[in-house]
Parts: C-alpha cells; sequence; structure tokens
C-alpha cells in the first residue's frame, strides 16, 4: 500500500503540494506498523518548509507596500537565510526593498525583519534546547533531539552551549535592568507574604588554567505562605554586595510580599548573612541547626576515638564527654551562656597538666576553639531550636540543601563531573533556576509574544 500526503494553502490558489509518500510492502510485522523515526522526520521537515515559504512570501507582499501612501516598493536585491527550527531548517531569500519615495530620495535600502526573529532562529528551537541543557550535558541534548527530531542545522554542541549561555544572560540582563535594589516596588497582585528564606552555597571544579582549583557559587531558595519556592544562583565573584542584594530582593518581590515576620537561614558565613540582612534588615536570622552541630560531631568522634580513651583516664574521659553531651543539650535549648560555660569546662580539663601535652588534648583544644569562636560570631542568631521543632518550625537549612543539589551538584559537580568556567557557570545557573521552578517558559512568553512553548506536554522534570 502507498499514502501520498498533500499540503494545500486554502487562502491560495495553488495546487496541493507532496509532502511525504509512505509506502509499505511485504506482510505486517513490527517494524512496519505505523510510521518510523526517518518517515516522521522527513514529514515534519517537509511541512515546516512548506509552512514557512508560504508565511514569508504572504508577509513579504504585505511588506512591500508603504505603510505611508500604499505604493509598491522596488526590489534591490536579495540575500539568503536559513531558517532553523525544531522541525527542520528551511533555506529561503530574503528580500531587501528600495525606499519609498514619500520617505525622500535619500532613503536607504531596508532588510524585511520578522518581529523577534533574531538569527532566524525559532523560539521554540532555542527553548527547548536551553531547558536541556539546563538539565543535561551540551553534547547529549544535541544527541537527542537529533535522534527524535529532524534538527538540521544549529544542532551542535557548541550551538548548544551558545544558546543556553545566551539564554541565561537575557535572564540575568533582564533582573538587573531595573535601577537599583531601593527602588524596586513588589507587585500589587502577589498577596502571599514571604515565610523564610535561605543561602546556601557550594563548589565547582574551575576549567581556568593555573586557577585555584574552583570557585564558590551561592544558591538560595525563596519559601511563601503557600509553601511555593524561588530559587536563585549566582557565582560569587561575579555578583558581590549591590549586584547581589539587588538579585535577592527582585526575587523575593516575585515570591510574596516582604514583611518584618521573615525567617532567614545560614550555615554561619558571614558574607551570607551581611546579604541576606542588608536586603531584610527587620528578618530574624537563625542559625542552621546542622552547620551548628556538625563541630560537636567531630569533636565527640575524637573522643570516642581509640587514641582518646587509650590516652586519656577514665576519670578524665567520663567528665568530657558529659561536658560535650551537656554542651549540645544547651545548644539544643537556646541555653548560650550555658554552652559558652560548658566549653570553658571543657577547655579547663584539656589544658590539665596530666593531659594537656597529649596528642588527642591538643587537637581537641583546637576544635573546642573553633567552635568557641564559630558560636561568638553567630551568638545572636542561635535560637531555641527544641522549642521551633517541637512547634513544628524549621531549624535547619534543609531546604536550601535540596536547592544546592538541584542548581549545582546534579548539573555541575556530584552527577556530572565537568569543569567550568565562573561566567559560564553563573549564565546557565540562571537558565537552571528557572528550569526547577518551572518559569523558563513564562520568560519566553515575555520575550515572544504568543510563544506555547510552555504548554503541559512540553514540562520536563529538572
Amino acid at each position: 500500500m502507498k499514502f501520498t500526503l498533500l499540503l494545500k494553502n486554502e487562502n491560495d490558489s495553488s495546487e496541493p503540494v507532496i509532502v511525504s509518500e509512505i509506502e509499505r510492502t511485504g506482510p505486517l510485522n513490527a517494524a512496519s506498523l505505523g510510521l518510523t523515526i526517518a518517515e516522521s522526520k522527513c514529514l515534519l521537515a517537509n511541512i515546516q518548509k512548506e509552512l514557512v515559504e508560504s508565511q514569508l512570501q504572504c508577509f513579504l507582499q504585505e511588506q512591500r507596500i508603504c505603510a505611508r501612501c500604499g505604493t509598491r516598493r522596488t526590489l534591490k536585491d536579495y540575500h539568503t537565510a536559513c531558517f532553523k527550527s525544531l522541525f527542520g531548517g528551511a533555506n529561503l531569500r530574503v528580500p531587501r526593498f528600495n525606499g519609498c519615495p514619500c520617505e525622500g530620495l535619500h532613503t536607504r535600502a531596508q532588510t524585511v525583519k520578522i518581529d523577534g526573529l533574531a538569527n532566524w532562529v525559532s523560539p521554540e528551537l532555542e527553548f527547548i534546547q536551553s531547558k536541556m541543557a539546563a538539565m543535561i550535558p551540551y553534547a547529549r541534548t544535541a544527541d537527542l533531539l537529533d535522534l527524535l527530531l529532524p534538527v538540521a542545522s544549529g544542532n551542535a554542541p557548541s550551538t548548544v552551549r551558545r544558546r543556553a549561555l545566551n539564554i541565561g544572560q537575557r535572564l540575568d540582563a533582564e533582573l538587573h535592568e531595573a535601577a537599583d535594589a531601593t527602588h524596586i516596588e513588589c507587585p500589587k497582585a502577589v498577596k502571599n507574604p514571604v515565610t523564610v528564606v535561605g543561602l546556601d552555597s557550594g563548589y565547582v571544579r574551575d576549567c581556568r588554567p593555573h586557577s585555584e582549583g574552583s570557585f564558590e557559587v551561592v544558591v538560595g531558595r525563596i519559601l511563601n505562605e503557600n509553601k511555593d519556592s524561588r530559587s536563585l544562583g549566582f557565582v560569587r565573584t561575579i555578583e558581590i554586595n549591590t549586584a547581589a542584594r539587588h538579585r535577592l530582593k527582585q526575587r523575593l518581590c516575585e515570591q510574596g510580599q516582604i514583611t518584618d515576620n521573615i525567617t532567614v537561614f545560614t550555615d554561619g558565613d558571614s558574607g551570607l548573612r551581611c546579604l541576606l540582612m542588608s536586603a531584610l534588615p527587620k528578618a530574624t536570622h537563625i542559625l542552621d541547626w546542622y552547620h551548628l552541630t556538625r563541630p560537636l560531631t567531630v569533636l565527640k568522634r575524637v573522643l570516642f576515638g581509640k587514641e582518646a580513651i587509650k590516652q586519656f583516664p577514665t576519670y578524665y574521659h567520663d567528665p568530657l564527654c558529659k561536658n560535650l553531651e551537656s554542651l549540645k543539650w544547651r545548644l539544643w535549648h537556646g541555653h548560650v551562656g550555658g554552652a559558652f560555660n560548658r566549653i570553658r569546662a571543657i577547655l579547663f580539663r584539656l589544658r590539665l597538666p596530666t593531659i594537656a601535652g597529649k596528642q588527642v588534648a591538643v587537637r581537641m583544644r583546637r576544635l573546642i576553639k573553633e567552635l568557641l569562636r564559630y558560636l561568638k560570631n553567630n551568638q545572636d542568631s542561635l535560637a531555641n531550636y527544641g522549642r521551633r521543632y517541637r512547634s513544628g518550625r524549621r531549624i535547619s537549612t534543609a531546604f536550601v540543601e535540596s536547592a544546592v543539589n538541584q542548581l549545582i551538584d546534579k548539573r555541575m559537580s556530584k552527577s556530572q563531573q565537568m569543569r567550568w568556567s565562573p561566567i559560564g557557570a553563573h549564565a546557565l545557573l540562571q537558565v537552571r533556576a528557572e528550569v526547577v521552578d518551572d518559569r523558563l517558559g513564562a520568560a519566553f512568553s515575555r520575550w515572544y509574544p504568543g510563544f506555547a512553548g510552555q504548554s503541559k506536554p512540553l514540562q520536563v522534570a529538572a
């Protein structure tokens, strides 16, 4: 049997165009049932070519007529352009029309341009390539699209990378178009107040020669009253102080109303804390419980190790264990003064002449001094964690750790061992944050009115 597929323009008197011929011979089997990938690619590519050429010819006829006087402008010359899309490309002849006499004698010829179309690349192609590139490597993105769709030219890994980073830079520029962070106004339509904000950081391997090995990436997550989340990320060496504060305040305004009842979480890093408190001066800052207890875990591991049991007599070892447990209990219940007393008691015992020179005692003194310094730097951020936990409130940055895992680890470090430049990582972070929050389609809709790439069937989990 043989099928002939015709394409007919109802607004044109021309004959239908054959876009595909499908022939089946021999007995029916699993391989010959229905369309093959090759046939579907050919069908889509031919339909796309005929559709684009017909649309362009109709558009050129309209553009040739002068909008002021209705005169038909004369043709100067042509240039070729290759339109690239998910469904194949089309080689087009694009004319330049001379200026109309009503515009003056020295009016220059103008090339016909389609509104919003840059470099003759379909917005859907840019959308799909950038969305997939934010989730999987550039080469795998190109291979996957080439396997399933008739994407002919413009699908090399280097092209996918360039387009994805261009989208990230465009998102970044759009965010920073506002004059100053102090002039940002929250949309009146947003009613749900922001309740929790958290910042954390991770490290990405640097691809530049003679680099220090890795650079820091800051990631944050903002939650409102309905538990809706908004992610953000930036490379710390690229955005500092004003630019980072601008980004944070913009994302806060997008997520909900900014009130005085916001709780912010960090791991105690002074830079992240200053950034949050500069954007939210009236917010309540709480030190993350996990990062607070991590030094205690190290101390406990040292104290209960074989070397400590060998070097410390029982009458020294048991009081140290009790003081360490008491220290953690006081931190959990928000007894800051009592916690400092327990630290001093531990230091006093570790300085006793009998054990002061022991290797384990020296190491424990160093660790306990680091903990004391950490607690003093974040003394005003220590809360009653037990009370917060019993009342169902947050005590840790687990929701931010998930953002670090989604934005950094899955794409840039743990799951896919790659090296990055700070500029490239910063640009791709903007795309990935929009993909994780399912807002990349909304950005394309702002740039390209009528864009339909954010429909439900096209949503892919990051």
